[in-house]
């Protein structure tokens, strides 16, 4: 992908969408790439996020960049931005927990399920993981310090392969909803049964099921199920040290696990078996959920 594709504007005076060029002139976003909104008070986070995406390329097609620098600012960009595809968020903001309120807001305020929210916290005592992935509607979690352009890529990835999957049934849950407001209103029957085979006949093709799965590839059948485990946590970008506390053994022992899956799966880094594993898990339907 040409870096054309992805454009950047570090200009804060054109917030709600950096994707366009001050002043309305040159090229507008191209409205088949993925919104990804970034929230966060810290400059330094807009364009290094940018920086480290931006060649990227899901199903052919890029990033459109908002962004927002308080959580007050991000519920105005969200509202407007309905089809946002991912939250980057940070939680400490104008307030200790301004974040999470964002959260609240977009899954209950906005009743917007589809959007992927990921918290990027340089603060984890503010906010701790199990307790804000328990009680938010929040998807991912990462540290700050944790990020790389690996795990930077392999986060968003996974986020808009779940957005993908969930966009549909959520669609189709609104849709339904609005049928059974023009029931209670007292629609004719008949005009009912004719919306809802409109409806059904509209669903995207994402609601079909999938093909039948190919054979297992020998690669995977050779890893032992503690290997498999740990692959699928790596595929999703996690680190040796949230492995570890996710499964409850020493970090010592995941990457006694690892050098067994990269001999296996005969590849000689990290990067390669996590893309790898991206590809062979997701194609078997192994891919984690969190």
């Amino acid at each position: 992908m040409a870096d054309s594709s992805i454009n950047f504007l570090d200009d804060r005076a054109d917030r709600r969408d950096d994707t366009r060029p001050p002043g309305g002139g040159g090229p507008t976003p191209d409205r088949r790439n993925w919104k990804v909104l970034i929230v966060d008070d810290e400059p330094d986070v807009h364009s290094l996020t940018k920086l480290l995406l931006r060649n990227f390329n899901y199903r052919k097609r890029g990033l459109n960049f908002l962004s927002a620098y308080s959580a007050t600012e991000a519920r105005d960009v969200m509202r407007d931005n309905p089809d946002t595809a991912l939250v980057l968020l940070d939680v400490v903001m104008e307030t200790e927990h301004a974040g999470l309120a964002l959260v609240d807001y977009i899954r209950n305020d906005l009743a917007n399920r589809s959007a992927q929210i990921v918290i990027r916290t340089g603060q984890p005592g503010q906010a701790p993981p199990l307790t804000v992935v328990s009680n938010h509607g929040i998807n991912d979690y990462k540290e700050k310090t944790e990020i790389t352009q690996q795990s930077m890529i392999l986060t968003v990835v996974k986020a808009l392969r779940l957005y993908e999957e969930f966009l549909p049934s959520y669609i189709a849950a609104a849709k339904y909803a609005q049928l059974a407001e023009r029931a209670k209103a007292g629609a004719d029957d008949r005009e009912l049964l004719r919306s809802l085979r409109h409806e059904l006949d509209g669903l995207d093709d994402a609601t079909r099921p999938p093909p039948a799965a190919e054979p297992a590839d020998p690669r995977l059948a050779a890893l032992t199920d503690r290997e498999r485990e740990v692959l699928k946590w790596v595929s999703q970008g996690d680190s040796n040290k949230a492995i570890a506390i996710r499964l409850g053994v020493q970090e010592v022992t995941v990457k006694a696990h690892l050098r067994q899956i990269f001999t296996k799966m005969q590849v000689f880094n990290r990067t390669q078996a996590a893309s790898l594993a991206l590809r062979l898990l997701e194609r078997d339907g192994e891919l984690p959920s969190r």
